[in-house]
């Protein structure tokens, strides 16, 4: 039933030049020929020649493939099925069977592998989502002696006898741009917990929410860079027919960013490619975009395409199990990326402006490596530095722009701090519980130095030794420039005076500091309260000195329990303080008069009674 309202669909769809003729999964048969169309370089779509030699049938459509071997010059001068082949149309009897997506290695001929193509019905589903918005046994059966079939994610050392081993044809991913550290984020991934200093944002996401995983976790491992635009490609740039190469852009602009795969069906406006997911993240926003396949190169590993991704020309909206579906001519909604970096020390400036995909997993980790990009083509160094940074997040959904300014100070690489406290704060406003931001834009601007420029918090000496609630404090705090002189600040703070205990504490600190045990953590009731505390948090720069009492649940529990009561704060410019001092203040109350210890004297005995009473 499903595949005949599959093609009840396509039958009844648009009668268009690029309309194809569908062969469904169900009528191939083990022995039927064909071919199959990819681009090995330049701009010629070239053919090769396809047998099917099994059928994978399992439960569902997910692991659902028809196994080929393909052969032919395309093949052989590609040195095999290589990656940025997936999504190859194949053709059997002259009909659209579906696309190339993977690769498979069985024991008896290891130097031969074979091809798995994905049947056409779930991709035609995808067109049909564009229209309206694993380990597997058995199953097998063919002309080969397989007894089971099972999924990997690279070719094993050893192939066990009778098994045939199924592998994606991973889509090489094209980079421009990048340095090769950025590179290495990209792969690898963010772990915002590697970062202590900023743990006083953590508690705004779970512990699972406090990483971005790299492109590697997501099964790509090819990275290839290549120039930005077509300078080294002279072909023409082919329109997306069948075996023509499609792009999916991640980042456009002065940096560049996406995978190589092959178009399998253009309907109109609408394309499928691929023959399996490329994130896996359902509906999407990527930048569908032209590419140009300079050659097919062998390799030891698996024979990949080196190509050049061009322009942005729509946007990719489903990446399922499938395959990707993508309409020309209609652009998502990007995030565009502005960093003005200026290193005060060789008195130079550099500008970079990109556009990233709006995807939560995703684009955290791309608004880091692009303000890392920035850092470094400006600084041209990796070390010790100091660097006032203001940062600026706009979204359609959000009140007002967000925007923060701090100091970060580093004695091994200042580079690599100046963009993460604006990825973490995107990824917090990304995943709030109130309303998506439909975050549009993120500036950055930063002043470097290669100096270290910090304040040191020597000690914090109170006018008195003791207080009574309700009394002002007045102290001064004692603090040294990095390498320079000590200065003394002056200020007041009042106690309470319904302070509960026998002692306050006066605390001086720099920059934003953890939650006490007796606060309770802050409450919002909207994005507008979020983003009002997110301001609000104390920069790198700010000294203050913070008034702390005694909750009164601590002798209940028997832990002293501490809750700020008063505090001041001054910013120290372009200087990171560090250090901290602590004093314990003992409070001085009042005792209510005392009883006399003599007796009360009876009346008419004759003694006199002070009038203060004794003792």
């Amino acid at each position: 039933m499903r595949n005949a309202f599959i093609l009840a669909v396509i039958l009844a769809a648009t009668t268009e030049m690029w309309a194809q003729e569908i062969l469904p999964f169900g009528d191939v048969e083990v022995g039927m020929k064909g071919y199959g169309l990819t681009v090995v370089a330049g701009d010629e779509i070239s053919r090769f020649e396809v047998e099917v030699v099994g059928i994978i049938d399992e439960p569902g459509v997910e692991n659902d493939f028809i196994v080929v071997r393909a052969y032919g010059d395309a093949v052989e001068r590609s040195g095999g099925i290589a990656q940025g082949m997936s999504g190859s149309p194949v053709y059997l009897e002259g009909k659209l069977a579906g696309a190339l997506s993977r690769t498979a290695l069985w024991a008896a001929e290891p130097e031969r592998p074979l091809g798995l193509v994905t049947p056409i019905e779930p991709m035609l589903e995808i067109l049909e989502e564009l229209e309206q918005g694993l380990y597997s046994e058995g199953g097998f059966h063919g002309s080969l002696p397989i007894e089971r079939v099972e999924f990997v994610e690279k070719a094993p050392t050893t192939l066990a006898d009778g098994v045939l081993y199924v592998m994606p044809v991973s889509v090489p991913v094209i980079y421009s741009g990048f340095s090769s550290r950025a590179l290495g984020f990209l792969r690898e991934g963010l772990d915002f917990q590697d970062f202590s200093a900023f743990g006083y944002l953590w508690a705004f996401l779970p512990p699972w929410k406090r990483e971005v995983a790299g492109l590697g976790s997501y099964g790509i491992t090819r990275f290839l860079q290549t120039p930005i635009g077509g300078e080294q490609t002279p072909s023409r740039t082919l329109d997306f027919v069948p075996g023509a190469p499609v792009g999916v852009g991640l980042v456009d602009g002065d940096l560049r960013l996406g995978a190589l795969g092959t178009v399998t069906l253009r309907e109109g406006d609408n394309l499928v490619a691929f023959g399996h997911p490329f994130l896996f993240s359902g509906r999407s926003r990527y930048f569908l975009t032209k590419a140009r396949i300079i050659d097919t190169f062998a390799a030891l590993d698996a024979p990949f395409k080196l190509g050049v991704l061009e322009e942005t020309v729509g946007g990719i909206y489903a990446d399922r199990w499938a395959g990707i579906g993508g309409v020309v001519g209609l652009d998502p909604r990007g995030v565009d990326l502005l960093y003005h970096v200026s290193d005060h020390t060789e008195l130079h400036t550099e500008y970079l402006r990109c556009r990233m995909v709006d995807e939560p997993r995703l684009s955290p980790l791309l608004l880091y490596i692009a303000g890392l990009e920035a850092m470094d083509r400006t600084l041209d160094r990796i070390g010790q530095g100091t660097a006032m940074v203001r940062f600026t997040i706009e979204g359609e959904n959000m009140p007002w722009p967000f925007v923060r300014q701090n100091v970060y100070l580093s004695t091994e690489d200042i580079a690599a701090l100046v963009p993460l406290e604006a990825a973490l704060i995107y990824k917090i406003l990304e995943y709030n519980e109130f309303e998506d931001p439909e975050i549009t834009g993120v500036k950055l601007s930063v002043t470097a130095v290669d100096e270290l420029r910090a304040v040191e918090i020597l000690g914090l000496v109170p006018e008195k030794d003791a207080y009574a609630p309700g009394e002002t404090v007045s102290f001064d705090l004692y603090v040294r420039t990095w390498r320079g002189e000590i200065e003394s600040l002056h200020g007041k703070l009042t106690i309470p005076a319904d302070v509960y205990g026998d002692y306050v504490e006066l605390r001086a600190y720099g920059g934003p500091r953890p939650l006490e045990s007796g606060e309770k953590p802050p409450l919002f009731e909207s994005l507008e309260d979020l983003l009002d505390y997110l301001g609000g948090i104390p920069s790198f720069n700010t000294i203050t000195v913070e008034l702390f009492a005694l909750d009164p649940m601590s002798d209940a529990i028997g832990q002293s329990l501490l809750y700020g009561v008063d505090s001041v704060s001054q910013q120290m410019g372009m200087r990171y303080v560090y250090g901290e001092d602590r004093v314990f203040i003992p409070l001085v109350r009042e005792e209510p008069p005392r009883p006399s210890r003599e007796p009360p004297i009876g009346e008419g005995e004759g003694q006199d009674v002070g009038s203060e009473g004794g003792g």
